[in-house]
């Protein structure tokens, strides 16, 4: 018997305390391409390595020259096995002017009747789809106890910059 029902059942169910995450690591200006959010970006990168924590993964961060890269694995013997690619860094902000509200303080707006979006740098590219995946997981989690097949999670702070240090790191790290 398929266990999906219970699984999006769980989603919608924490739909609030998800947002409040999602918001939280939004507020974090992870802005790769200027050092002095340098700090930040790795504050993104500690953010994201303590969530999947919580979720049972054995989860770090890897140093590059640039941005650190999360890499968090939860292996599962015998079963295939999936990676997860993403990225937490953000474009700039600028020209601040044309915000409508604070880029690094999330808020849902209703577009339209029965639409709603969350607006904030980082909302679309690429934090709520990293969080999209790490909910799914929380849910799968919370209604298993298990997850179906092996999981590492890749999530690297400088794909708005080019990803310059990323071909490197996976050439050496391949096994993992």
């Amino acid at each position: 018997m398929s266990k999906l029902p219970a699984i999006l059942a769980r989603l919608d169910a924490d739909l609030d305390a998800s947002l409040a995450r999602l918001s939280s690591w939004l507020e974090i200006p992870s802005i790769s391409t200027d050092s002095a959010y340098a700090a930040d970006s790795r504050r993104a990168a500690e953010w994201l390595a303590k969530d999947l924590e919580s979720l049972g993964f054995s989860a770090g961060l890897c140093e590059t020259p640039g941005h650190p890269i999360v890499l968090a694995h939860r292996p599962k013997p015998g079963a295939p096995h999936v990676l997860f690619y993403g990225h937490y860094d953000v474009q700039p902000v600028d020209p601040l002017e044309l915000w409508e509200t604070k880029p690094f303080a999330p808020v849902v707006k209703e577009i339209e009747p029965g639409r709603k979006v969350i607006v904030a740098r980082g909302a679309c590219d690429d934090k709520g789809q990293v969080m999209t995946f790490v909910e799914a997981l929380r849910a799968t989690l919370s209604e298993t106890g298990d997850l179906p097949v092996g999981v590492t999670v890749m999530v690297e702070g400088e794909e708005e910059s080019g990803s310059v240090n990323l071909p490197a790191f996976v050439r050496d790290n391949a096994a993992e």
